[in-house]
């Protein structure tokens, strides 16, 4: 199957063609870094299925759902349904427990292992004793700033390049603070929108943080600070690397203990004798 042309039929099809030789559960993810995450965590007896979106893992799992087929499980970003109340459309279903998979990782101790690997410990200390808050609170504030905006975005249905809101353009690299006026300010010129963008997000209702932060956001935040306020991370250091730290430096048994893991165990009860995470 080539990449960027499955459809939920495309996945049904796949995996009734793998149940012949495959007694196991299926896990349907998102697509190739949940792929990666998933392939060392996995039961051995778990077959892993690259949905290549969250709409094709949905609508794969609804459709087997429709002819009772068992054991497919799909895992899916939760991405702003919680805080707008869309709950799963399926108990075969599991969403992450925050944003996405990355907000997880960065919520979780593998972002200490990122600190310890790239960061400077010296400045990371100077860093939390001059702003009073650690680093992961601090880098989850600075990407809600950028969280409620895609949140406003997504309310107002605005028509926005998807390159205009790029954590570099609105980041100042040696403070890293955020230059969050210039960036509404451009999305007020470059979007259909004429109103107070600033005064609609202030509008926005509370909701929790690592719902609202974005999980690409908050990795390229995470590498820029890592550039000269918390270490002298290389400026040819990308995402990735660091996305690939955070990935492996959790544990099964740390994942279990997340509503996303909790959810994972749930649904492995409720589906015996079907198993996604190793004992």
């Amino acid at each position: 199957m080539l990449k960027g042309y499955k459809d939920p039929g495309t996945l049904v099809a796949e995996i009734r063609m793998t149940r012949i030789n495959h007694n196991g559960a299926f896990l349907v993810v998102e697509g190739a870094n949940d792929f990666s995450f998933w392939l060392p965590k996995k039961n051995v007896d778990c077959e892993l299925v690259d949905g290549e979106g969250k709409n094709n893992v949905v609508g794969c799992v609804q459709r087997l759902d429709s002819v009772n087929f068992s054991g497919v499980l799909g895992v899916v970003d939760s991405d702003f349904d919680s805080i707008n109340n869309i709950q799963p459309c399926s108990d075969n279903l599991v969403p992450t427990d925050a944003h996405d998979l990355e907000c997880l990782l960065c919520r979780s101790s593998a972002l200490d292992t990122v600190l310890a690997e790239f960061g400077n410990w010296e400045k990371i200390q100077n860093f939390e004793q001059q702003g009073g808050v650690d680093v992961r609170t601090s880098l989850l504030n600075r990407a809600v700033v950028f969280g409620r905006l895609r949140w406003a975005m997504l309310n107002l249905g605005l028509s926005v390049s998807s390159s205009l809101i790029r954590v570099p353009r609105f980041v100042d690299y040696q403070s890293w603070t955020i230059k969050d006026a210039e960036m509404i300010s451009a999305v007020e010129h470059e979007s259909t929108y004429r109103s107070n963008l600033s005064e609609y997000i202030t509008s926005l209702p509370p909701a929790d943080p690592w719902h609202v932060a974005h999980g690409t956001d908050m990795i390229e935040l995470l590498r820029i600070g890592l550039m000269h306020v918390l270490g002298e991370l290389a400026s040819s250091t990308g995402p990735k690397s660091i996305l690939q730290v955070l990935r492996a430096a959790i544990s099964t048994e740390e994942l279990k203990t997340t509503g996303f893991g909790a959810g994972i165990c749930n649904w492995e009860s409720r589906n015996r004798p079907y198993k996604v995470l190793p004992p």
